[in-house]
C-alpha cells in the first residue's frame, strides 16, 4: 500500500530543513578565504609612507581564537628587490604583525605563491632566499591575530618600500580562516590571571620573576654578510642580524614614565629639542613577583626611549639596547677594530621558541614550550607605555634593518676576526643572569683590503 505525504508532513520537513540550513550557515566552515587583487606598488618616498590595501571579511564566527581563526596568508607580489619591502598585516581591531620585513638576501626578487602559516614547512621567511615560493613562518606571530578578536571587518595589508630604485605590483593577497588556526601552544596556563601556576627558579612559593636575555646564534649565523669597500648599496659594511630571546622566568617589560628630557632639561613631551636632537623619555623596567600565589610588581628606573619617525618605524625605540664589536685577538691582547653605534630597538615579541625548532638551541640547551612560565607576558606592539619580550619569546632585527651593521675600516686586512654582540651594554636592566649577554662568533674578512 502506497502512502502519500500529507501537507503537514511536507511543511514540517521544510521547517526542519530551513532550521538546519540556518544553523549550518551560522557555524564557521572548515575553511573560508578572502582575496584582494591587483595594485601597483610605489617606490620609496624618502619619508614615512606605507600603502594600504583593504581586505573585507564577513560571515565568520565573531571570535578568532584557538578553535577558529586565521590559518594562512598567501601573497603574490612582483618586485625586483624584495629586501626593500616591509609587509604588515592588521586585523580589524588594530592588532598587527609583520609578515616579512626586508627579507631577501643578495637583492632577490618576488613573492610567488608565498604562504605564511604558524609552522610553515619551508622554515622562517627571514632565513630563506628569494624568490620566496613555499610555506613559511612569518617574521611575526600569526597567533596574535587570533587572540579573541572579531575577525569580521576590514583587514589591512601595509606595504612599505624602504629603498629607492624599484617599483612593483601586488598581484594578490589571500586570507584563509579555518578550524585549525594559528594558536598559542600551552603546556600550563601560567599568566597574570593564573599566577599560581607559575614557577620560581628556586622552587620556592615566592620569588621575583626576572627575565634572562640571550642572542639566538642561528639568526646571526644565517644573516651576516660582508660588503666590499666599493659596494654600491653598503660600502665597507658588515651587516648582521640580532635576535634576542628571553629564557628567564619572567617577562622583560618596559614602561614609559612620561618624563621627557632634552639632555638633562625636562620638557613638555615635544619630540624635537632646541638643538634639533630628539628628546628622550625616561623608562622603568617592571619587575613582577610571585608572592604566595599572588602577583605583585615594582617599577625600577632603567634607560630611555624616543619616538623613531624614520621610514620603516614610526614607533618607540629603547635606547642603547645592543652594541656590536669587531675584535682582533693577538696573543692575549684584545683589540676593538670597529664598534657599532649602540642600537635602539623597538621591543616586542616577534616570535616564540618551540623546542622542535633547530634555531631554539641556545648555549647547548633546547628551549621552547618545555620552559617554566612559557608565554608569560603579551607584547604585540612597542608603545611608549608598554613594550617587552615574553618568556620564551624573541625580538628579531634582520641584517638589512637600520643600524644593523659595523663600518669596517678602510684597507682592513684580510683575516679572521671575532664578532661580539652585547645586550644592554650599560647594564641598565635587571636580569637573572647578566653573564650570558655577550654573543661571540668567528668571522673571516676578505673584501676590504685593496690589492
Amino acid at each position: 500500500m502506497n502512502t502519500k505525504s500529507t501537507p503537514l508532513k511536507k511543511t514540517s520537513s521544510l521547517i526542519w530543513l530551513l532550521v538546519f540550513t540556518l544553523l549550518l550557515n551560522s557555524l564557521p566552515s572548515s575553511a573560508q578565504t578572502f582575496t584582494k587583487k591587483g595594485a601597483e606598488l610605489y617606490d620609496y618616498y624618502g619619508y614615512y609612507f606605507r600603502q594600504e590595501f583593504k581586505i573585507e571579511v564577513s560571515g565568520l564566527s565573531s571570535i578568532a581564537d584557538s578553535t577558529f581563526g586565521l590559518a594562512e596568508v598567501k601573497l603574490n607580489l612582483h618586485h625586483e628587490r624584495v629586501s626593500d619591502l616591509k609587509i604588515t598585516l592588521e586585523s580589524p581591531d588594530g592588532t598587527s604583525i609583520w609578515l616579512t620585513n626586508r627579507n631577501g638576501k643578495d637583492s632577490g626578487a618576488n613573492y610567488i605563491n608565498t604562504t605564511f602559516s604558524q609552522f610553515g614547512k619551508s622554515g622562517l621567511i627571514s632565513a630563506a632566499r628569494s624568490p620566496f615560493t613555499g610555506n613559511y613562518r612569518p617574521d611575526g606571530q600569526l597567533e596574535f591575530l587570533n587572540h579573541g578578536q572579531n575577525p569580521n571587518g576590514t583587514w589591512k595589508l601595509y606595504i612599505e618600500d624602504l629603498k629607492k630604485d624599484y617599483t612593483g605590483f601586488l598581484d594578490s593577497i589571500q586570507l584563509s580562516f579555518s578550524n585549525n588556526p594559528a594558536k598559542p601552544i600551552v603546556i600550563k596556563k601560567c599568566d597574570f590571571e593564573n599566577i599560581g601556576l607559575c614557577d620560581c627558579a628556586s622552587g620556592k612559593q615566592s620569588c621575583e620573576l626576572l627575565p634572562d636575555l640571550v642572542i639566538i646564534p642561528f639568526f646571526t649565523e644565517n644573516q651576516i654578510q660582508e660588503y666590499a669597500w666599493n659596494d654600491k648599496l653598503y660600502p665597507g659594511q658588515l651587516r648582521l642580524a640580532a635576535t634576542i630571546a628571553n629564557i628567564g622566568y619572567g617577562p622583560m617589560e618596559i614602561k614609559g614614565t612620561k618624563d621627557w628630557y632634552c639632555g638633562t632639561t625636562k620638557v613638555d613631551g615635544s619630540q624635537t629639542c632646541p638643538d634639533g636632537k630628539t628628546s628622550r623619555l625616561n623608562v622603568n623596567q617592571r619587575i613582577y613577583s610571585k608572592e604566595k600565589g599572588t602577583l605583585t610588581f615594582k617599577d625600577l628606573p632603567a634607560g630611555t626611549m624616543y619616538f623613531e619617525n624614520k621610514p620603516g618605524h614610526n614607533h618607540y625605540h629603547v635606547d642603547d639596547w645592543v652594541e656590536f664589536r669587531l675584535v682582533k685577538m693577538e696573543g692575549k691582547k684584545r683589540y676593538i677594530i670597529s664598534r657599532g653605534s649602540k642600537v635602539s630597538y623597538c621591543l616586542f615579541t616577534t616570535g616564540i621558541l618551540y623546542k622542535s625548532d633547530n634555531f631554539s638551541l641556545i648555549n647547548g640547551k633546547q628551549y621552547g614550550e618545555n620552559m617554566p612560565n612559557y608565554g608569560l607576558g603579551f607584547y604585540p606592539t612597542c608603545n611608549f607605555d608598554q613594550q617587552g619580550i615574553s618568556v620564551g619569546g624573541y625580538d628579531t632585527y634582520g641584517m638589512l634593518y637600520e643600524g644593523q651593521y659595523l663600518n669596517l675600516p678602510k684597507n682592513l686586512k684580510n683575516g679572521d676576526y671575532t664578532l661580539e654582540i652585547e645586550i644592554d651594554p650599560h647594564h641598565w636592566y635587571r636580569e637573572s643572569n647578566k653573564k650570558n649577554n655577550v654573543f661571540k662568533m668567528k668571522i673571516h674578512i676578505d673584501k676590504q683590503e685593496r690589492q
